[in-house]
């Protein structure tokens, strides 16, 4: 009771490090993180024991998320918790640059689940890690991860969701966000999320955080936004500040995506697959992927029928 009175009367930020900290308390882990997603956007993270900017810097570089394989077994079995110790197989067999990541960052033992929101899109990834000096996990430490996480996704979806109704964001169709005053988005809305990588590709954005220049007016950054045909508007929101994004009105298709956008585009809304687009216009199938997000994005729609009724319209 006592943590779900604080799920509702807490921002999230504040409200997931008292609770990974409780966590980490529990288990006796000596660091660990809750990351939030959106299936077209990393929403946001929180971390106790690392320097949470630069792992996720490196995370990306080294393309950790071919390689997490904690991540996948988590994925797999949604709200039940797995762990892996030095000794376990799958460390053994990972790629030697995943197993330095995991070592420079002093994660020996892992433990993890994975939990979905109910009627939601969005999923929180929950990590408790043990390093060298503190002894291995257990079948138990899973056990009694997986008989607490009803509570624990209980707890983050009612302090989602009374936050977001605190700011507002959900009633708004406009791209929106709450950031610290270093740019890490704490909230952001489905809106946002659907235009987060266009918005990242701009920013040159590797982890969930808008550049510094784009909170100050002005800059080369900003103006390379708004020549994307974005305006932006920032303003404080107690330590915080929150960010909202507006598309100038354009017209037509030819001006929202590239011409190899468009190609793409217009095959996948004829029903050809990926693997069929790229034998078509010689591309890889993770290629054609990477531009049907983006196009879905510059789009602002989220699925095949709703591509082809906007290419309809638009031309």
């Amino acid at each position: 009771m006592a943590l779900l009175r604080l799920a509702r009367t807490t921002g999230s930020e504040h409200f997931q490090q008292a609770l990974l900290q409780r966590l980490l308390d529990l288990f006796g882990a000596d660091h660990g993180a809750i990351n939030t997603w959106h299936p077209r956007s990393f929403v946001s993270s929180v971390g106790i024991g690392y320097d949470l900017a630069a792992m996720s810097e490196e995370w990306n570089r080294i393309g950790g998320g071919a390689m997490d394989f904690i991540t996948f077994a988590m994925r797999a079995q949604p709200e039940q918790a797995d762990f892996a110790n030095a000794d376990d197989p799958r460390w053994q067999h990972a790629p030697a640059a995943w197993r330095a990541f995991l070592t420079r960052h002093g994660i020996v033992h892992q433990m993890g689940v994975a939990i979905p929101f109910e009627g939601s899109e969005t999923f929180a990834h929950l990590y408790l890690n043990r390093g060298p000096a503190s002894p291995a996990l257990t079948p138990h430490d899973a056990r009694a991860l997986t008989a607490l996480t009803p509570h624990i996704r209980e707890a983050l979806l009612v302090n989602r969701l009374y936050a977001h109704a605190r700011q507002g964001l959900d009633e708004q169709t406009r791209p929106m966000a709450l950031v610290d005053p270093q740019g890490w988005i704490l909230f952001a809305n489905r809106a946002f999320c659907t235009a987060w990588p266009e918005l990242a590709a701009l920013a040159g954005a590797q982890a969930p955080q808008l550049p510094a220049d784009w909170l100050s007016p002005g800059s080369a950054k900003h103006r390379r936004l708004a020549a994307a045909g974005w305006t932006l508007d920032v303003a404080t929101d107690g330590p915080n500040l929150r960010v909202a994004l507006q598309r100038r009105p354009v017209h037509g298709a030819a001006a929202l995506l590239t011409p190899r956008q468009a190609e793409v585009a217009r095959a996948y809304s004829d029903g050809y697959s990926s693997k069929d687009i790229g034998l078509r216009l010689g591309l890889s199938p993770a290629t054609v992927r990477v531009h049907l997000r983006n196009v879905y994005a510059r789009a602002g729609v989220g699925s095949r029928s709703a591509l082809r009724a906007w290419l309809a319209q638009n031309g």
